[in-house]
């Protein structure tokens, strides 16, 4: 069975009971985050989930757990690696305020490829009534806030940010254009506009 371009070795998982699992769990588990990020919790049926793993319902919960516990795993999965994949991006320079301007282009690259961002959508359809996804999502806001603190403190020290406000309370107003920048971009098929939304935001800072 192949996902996203990777062979899972399940055969033989499936012909014999109780031998050790053969497939990758990254593997699947970047297969379900897919599943639930763009048809949600509600709209992903098991089926649906066994259909992109290749795995009968058995096999995943007994890797897994049930559907929640699956969707939980793959928000963390979500989480941690888009937060990999753009941290690498607030290192590339000298001055905090460039390193600044690339993290913020390459979320907005990542948001608009993956159109949205699952974190808020998961936010909006789950975290009101659902107290371990609330706490997943608050406790992942909070370090994202912290990472844009320590830049925007840098930048504010190296005088390239010279607007006197608190560096949190500027990281949180990032946070929150960031927010509805995923929405803006899950909702409209236009996104040419939100490239230079943060970069306003920014340019009025200096």
């Amino acid at each position: 069975m192949v996902i996203n371009g990777a062979r899972l070795n399940i055969s033989d998982q499936h012909r014999r009971v109780g031998r050790p699992r053969q497939f990758e769990e990254d593997r699947v588990l970047d297969a379900v985050m897919n599943i639930f990020w763009h048809q949600g919790y509600e709209g992903t049926s098991l089926k649906d989930l066994c259909i992109a793993t290749g795995l009968h319902k058995g096999s995943l919960y007994q890797a897994f757990g049930d559907k929640h516990q699956l969707f939980l795993k793959s928000l963390k999965y979500y989480m941690d690696q888009s937060f990999k994949d753009v941290a690498s991006s607030a290192y590339l320079h000298d001055s905090p305020m460039a390193n600044l301007r690339s993290l913020l282009k390459e979320i907005t690259a990542n948001c608009i490829a993956g159109e949205g961002c699952m974190v808020v959508n998961t936010l909006v359809e789950m975290a009101p009534h659902d107290p371990e996804v609330k706490q997943m999502i608050s406790q992942s806001y909070a370090m994202k806030q912290r990472f844009l603190t320590d830049l925007i403190d840098r930048a504010q020290r190296d005088g390239e940010i010279t607007i006197k406000q608190e560096p949190d309370r500027l990281a949180a107003v990032l946070m929150v254009a960031l927010a509805g920048l995923a929405a803006t971009i899950k909702g409209f098929s236009n996104t040419d506009h939100v490239s230079y939304v943060l970069e306003d935001i920014l340019n009025a800072w200096v």
